[in-house]
């Protein structure tokens, strides 16, 4: 029974030790744990930052919240994100890459194209490249060999050049742009443009050299100051010799009327006296014929002062002024109205119309175009005559407009012809009024025209293109 309980005892000694023992691995075991998950926490938090850091230079998303947890992270596959970032990144990269081809080879195509020379240099004046159009001006004996890498002066400028007078230096020098008009070299005329091309650093890296001849314009103006002055002394001689044909023309007038008046006067004389001394021998046709011929010869008479007021119409020095047409219609009006008391005519006068022009001459077209209107509505039983101003086709235009029998436009063309009447004896006149207009308003450089109809009154519109 002894042995028995020291066999118990040896044995409760014997368990006791072992749980001893296994309590002392939990506690290993239960330390190493908490030394992995320390590790396990650092190794996460270094993946986290290092794939975000990554994909922030990238430029892609980075990861979002949910994938950043203990238990995400441990499913998380960084080479996966990192292989989608780089493919994205390549996509991007090769979508740019083409963009910039095309880029580069429309500014290709610009610059063979172009029309005027252009040249890229370095810092030191080295020739980059340069187009088509520049090796026609400067290296046309050259090839690309000779020229790319070649100092420009040397090439271009075949020299020293002052720096005022370089426009690449200036670009140097701090200018953002540098041109000269009008350079010459080797007998071409250029304009001269010049710009920065600068580098990451804002330092200027390369310049842009864009040479426009204008050699073939110079010419070309030259030969049109020469043809200029040639043309001033063909003005100065035109108007000398209108001038003389001006006097002779004036003392043939004056010659023919003087002429013409002498015999006119004779028949008019003898016309007398066969009234006078001779009425009882003649008998009813030799007095008609008689009347007649006096008839005719006043009618004559009044056409050789008519043919001499046109004449110094076209021949008058025009002196230039403001001209008030409204204050000269006004006084004309009145005129007439004073001279026919007995009709009762309408006038209406706008006021404030002015233009510039020669007084004396533009007093007699507002008195010739008065005058036809009075005549023409001397049937007319509220005869309404209009003196104004309108706008046709942006330009100001004056008028004087009746009620009277007016006329057929199919005839107008002859209504500013010397002596032509579209109406008969019924009216007085020769036909000499709106030639006379017509005149003065080409001499002021204007038009002259007519509208109306038959039975519905007429309008003459003109223009003073000097008064504007």
């Amino acid at each position: 029974m002894a042995a028995n309980l020291n066999n118990d005892i040896s044995g409760a000694t014997t368990g006791a030790d072992e749980i001893m023992a296994l309590r002392q691995e939990v506690t290993t075991l239960r330390s190493e744990n908490r030394r992995l998950s320390m590790t396990l926490n650092l190794r996460n938090a270094y993946i986290r930052d290092k794939v975000n850091h990554l994909l922030n230079v990238m430029g892609t998303i980075p990861l979002r919240e949910e994938e950043l947890d203990e238990e995400s992270i441990i499913e998380l596959d960084p080479l996966g994100i990192i292989f989608d970032s780089f493919r994205h990144i390549l996509g991007s990269l090769k979508t740019k890459n083409s963009q910039l081809q095309l880029l580069h080879d429309e500014m290709i195509a610009v610059f063979s194209a172009s029309q005027v020379g252009i040249m890229v240099v370095d810092q030191e004046f080295r020739i980059i490249s340069c187009n088509r159009r520049m090796k026609q001006q400067f290296f046309r004996e050259l090839h690309n060999g000779e020229i790319l890498g070649t100092c420009c002066k040397d090439i271009v400028c075949k020299g020293d050049v002052d720096d005022q007078l370089c426009a690449a230096k200036r670009i140097l020098s701090g200018e953002k742009v540098a041109s000269f008009k009008g350079w010459e070299v080797r007998g071409h005329i250029f304009d001269v443009e010049a710009a920065p091309i600068y580098d990451a650093a804002g330092a200027v890296k390369r310049i842009v050299l864009v040479y426009n001849e204008i050699t073939d314009l110079k010419n070309s103006q030259k030969e049109l100051e020469q043809l200029n002055v040639g043309l001033e002394q063909r003005v100065a001689e035109r108007t000398a010799l209108y001038r003389e044909i001006n006097k002779e023309l004036e003392s043939f007038c004056y010659s023919i009327s003087h002429d013409l008046r002498a015999p006119l006067r004779h028949i008019s004389g003898y016309s007398a006296i066969l009234r006078e001394e001779h009425s009882e021998t003649l008998d009813q046709e030799g007095h008609d014929l008689l009347k007649r011929i006096c008839i005719v010869g006043d009618k004559m008479g009044q056409m050789i002062d008519d043919l001499l007021r046109i004449s110094r119409v076209s021949l008058t020095t025009m002196n230039f002024v403001q001209v008030d047409l409204s204050a000269i219609a006004q006084t004309t009006a009145t005129m007439f109205c004073e001279t026919d008391p007995a009709r009762k005519v309408t006038i209406r006068i706008s006021p404030g119309m002015t233009a510039k022009g020669d007084v004396t001459l533009l007093g007699l077209v507002i008195q010739n175009l008065i005058d036809n209107a009075w005549k023409y509505t001397a049937n007319t039983g509220e005869a309404v005559i209009e003196v104004g101003r309108t706008i046709i086709k942006g330009s100001e235009t004056f008028f004087v407009r009746d009620n009277g029998v007016g006329f057929d436009m199919a005839y107008r063309d002859k209504l500013f012809r010397i002596f032509e009447r579209l109406h008969g004896q019924e009216f007085d006149g020769s036909g000499i009024g709106l030639a006379t207009v017509q005149r003065i308003i080409s001499r002021h450089r204007g038009e002259v025209w007519a509208e109306g109809a038959v039975g519905r009154g007429a309008t003459i519109y003109f223009t003073l293109p000097a008064s504007e």
